[in-house]
């Protein structure tokens, strides 16, 4: 049986990454690059801009954090926020009508995304191709994520100048209290992005090895980086932090946290238990709802929200500690465990 399992999903796998070489003729980066509305759009942004990319489904998600930000200066300024369909970008308009937006229309992208599913991996794929392209543009910059809750101004609390050295600059699993084996480890929501020679060629790698293995870009760079193929680093927790953070003593406050753990929908609902969903039933931006929410992560009240998922989550991450500390197995897990994750999700 167990060899069967295995046989199966190598072939679908093959299966797999067929759909997701051919998804790729619609976001190549030979392509965006040569979008003269993206060139435009960048060349008036600074260094260090930050980038989000959605569709029609992450809207409200997007909304949400623009209504978190609304009051930090120069934050929705300093975005670019690249869409898939005009949806999306009507939807920002009508309520941001300044925000830089650039549509890049890509039909495979449309659907909800299914954790592992063809959809999923092929948006990690585009979100590869749209990196290489924007550093051809010659601009480093912020790859950021709408799930996230920002507590203050995070560009003007990080100086990338420190990281001048490095090849990218990651966010990290977990948060202080997390077991050393995870840290330093690419959480994959929040990252640096240079522009210089080393950094392209990373790029380039991960770019190689998506459309050859059935894996998701942060378990590559994960790899890239205990490796030392590259040299990277990663972001303070003081700065960024996963949900694990919120299941902890909540000391130190972090200045971002990053909500994903939820792989069976309802994200909405659940950050509104959090007391993170900061818009009211017609989408309209509450500042009061912002305030307390900002006011519990400064204080460490956050509520403790148990769902189904951040259960299996946290089980998951305390398998994958336990497995790693495993001497010689654990060295060779902790680098290329994420080659065979995605194995285990069908057994």
């Amino acid at each position: 049986i167990p060899i069967s399992l295995i046989v199966n999903n190598i072939y679908q796998n093959y299966n797999n990454l067929k759909v997701l070489r051919k998804n790729e003729a619609e976001f190549h980066w030979s392509h965006i690059i040569q979008y003269e509305e993206l060139r435009m759009a960048v060349s008036k942004l600074p260094d260090g801009y930050g980038v989000m990319l959605l569709n029609r489904h992450a809207v409200k998600m997007t909304l949400n954090w623009l209504c978190n930000t609304k009051s930090f200066v120069g934050v929705h300024q300093k975005m670019l926020f690249l869409v898939m369909d005009k949806y999306s970008e009507d939807a920002l308009r009508k309520v941001y009508p300044r925000l830089n937006i650039v549509i890049w229309l890509a039909p495979v992208l449309q659907k909800t995304f299914r954790p592992y599913d063809t959809t999923y991996m092929s948006f990690f794929l585009m979100r590869t191709n749209m990196i290489h392209a924007l550093q051809k543009l010659g601009k480093p910059f912020w790859m950021l994520q709408a799930d996230t809750v920002w507590r203050d101004n995070f560009f003007n609390l990080i100086n990338t100048d420190d990281y001048k050295k490095n090849d990218i600059l990651l966010d990290q699993q977990g948060y202080e209290g997390t077991a050393p084996i995870r840290k330093r480890t690419m959480n994959g929501a929040n990252f640096y992005v240079p522009v210089k020679s080393t950094s392209q060629s990373l790029v380039e790698s991960w770019l190689s090895w998506q459309k050859s293995v059935y894996i998701t870009d942060p378990d590559l760079v994960k790899m890239f980086c205990l490796r030392g193929d590259y040299s990277c680093d990663y972001i303070p927790y003081s700065l960024v932090t996963g949900w694990e953070w919120i299941y902890g003593d909540q000391k130190n406050p972090p200045i971002m946290i990053q909500m994903d753990g939820e792989t069976g929908g309802n994200k909405e609902k659940v950050l509104e238990k959090y007391d993170f969903w900061f818009l009211d039933r017609n989408d309209r931006c509450k500042p009061d709802k912002v305030s307390k929410g900002v006011m519990q992560m400064s204080e460490g009240t956050v509520p403790r929200v148990m769902t189904q998922s951040k259960n299996r989550e946290q089980f998951y991450l305390k398998l994958g500690e336990i497995l790693n500390q495993i001497p010689v197995f654990g060295h060779y897990s902790s680098i290329y465990g994420g080659l065979t994750s995605l194995y285990l999700q069908f057994f």
